[in-house]
């Protein structure tokens, strides 16, 4: 069945003259959204989950509770920081409508995702899991596969992250498993020496080349 037009589409039509702008767009604040994204977890960590005993309990909906309380937390510091005056808005549960199937589906949705203020069909997402151990990948990476490389996530742009909550302080190791995985080693990002953070590289075949930020962020 044919896809029917969306708002934003009507609203912000494609620009065949400067089909890069999303790619250079995603560049440019790259730095801002994984900044703030890594600030906002550490004020969370420091007023909450300090004060939880992370290796000692069975949660129900973890992942969907941490995640929504980090967008608080990132919403928080965008509006304090940026009074409402900035290249992109937080989003949480934000859907991606670029790679919706036909009505009545429902579209995919990004656990977190910061959206272009000048043209806001463009997104640059962000997808959260818990991993409970290094070994414990499945989750992650399937949404690094399905997802990310197949071109659903981030359709337009070529940048996007995966946090992991970690409940293991073993953040080497859970890098050396995903780089077996991903069959690449996972590159250090400059910006972020300090923090376990990692970049993949990927091709795709129907969206731009992307370039993947791996997070660990440490619950314990």
């Amino acid at each position: 069945m044919t896809r029917r037009p969306t708002f934003s589409e009507l609203r912000w039509p494609d620009d065949p003259s400067d089909a890069g702008l999303p790619i250079r767009w995603a560049a440019d604040v790259a730095s801002q959204v994984l900044d703030l994204t890594w600030r906002a977890f550490d004020k969370l960590q420091a007023d909450h989950l300090v004060k939880v005993d992370f290796t000692q309990q069975d949660f129900e909906q973890l992942e969907r509770d941490l995640t929504s309380k980090h967008f608080y937390q990132i919403a928080l510091l965008w509006a304090a920081e940026t009074g409402g005056d900035a290249a992109f808005v937080p989003d949480h549960e934000c859907p991606e409508n670029e790679s919706r199937s036909s009505a009545p589906a429902t579209p995919p949705a990004y656990d977190l995702a910061f959206v272009s203020v000048a043209n806001q069909r463009v997104i640059w997402p962000l997808e959260a899991k818990v991993v409970p151990s290094p070994g414990k990948l499945a989750g992650y990476l399937k949404d690094v596969n399905d997802k990310f490389i197949g071109g659903v996530a981030a359709p337009l742009v070529g940048e996007g992250g995966m946090i992991a909550y970690l409940l293991t302080r073993e953040t080497e190791v859970v890098f050396e498993n995903l780089a077996t995985k991903l069959a690449q080693v996972l590159a250090p990002d400059p910006r972020f020496s300090g923090r376990p953070h990692r970049v993949s590289r990927h091709s795709r075949a129907s969206a731009p080349d992307l370039r993947l930020h791996h997070m660990l962020m440490q619950c314990v």
